[in-house]
């Protein structure tokens, strides 16, 4: 029989990453509503969008996760040497990330063009 759970230190892969991406754009929400602002209000996603980029550039620069990266058991590390990436690179990866696209497309080992960009590697933490 074999182990389909993830080993610690393995690239995450799409699944992991969007359920973290999920538990994110909750609390990116969340903090729209908080702002007074309520779905179908012109200014509305435009917040949940800063809030998104902003907790993604914090948190991955400053932690080396997201709540939701924390939550499904992942981190953000430099792929040389498993350390926190420096916030220059955070930002790179975050601007990337802002188009969308570059999240979608892996190589073959599974990182993400902007974790690819940037140095870095979306890593399972436990197993």
């Amino acid at each position: 029989m074999t182990d389909s759970q993830p080993s610690a230190g393995s690239i995450a892969g799409f699944g992991a990453r969007l359920l973290a991406f999920l538990v994110d754009a909750v609390v990116c929400d969340l903090l729209a509503l908080f702002s007074g602002r309520r779905p179908g209000d012109a200014v509305y996603g435009y917040i949940v969008f800063a809030a998104f980029l902003a907790m993604e550039f914090l948190f991955v620069g400053l932690a080396g996760q997201t709540p939701g990266m924390r939550v499904v058991g992942l981190a953000v590390v430099r792929a040389n040497d498993g350390g926190r990436p420096a916030l220059k690179w955070a930002l790179v990866r975050t601007i990337l990330l802002a188009f969308v696209a570059p999240a979608l497309i892996p190589d073959a080992s599974g990182r993400a063009l902007h974790d690819r960009a940037a140095g870095t590697s979306t890593i399972h933490l436990r197993r």
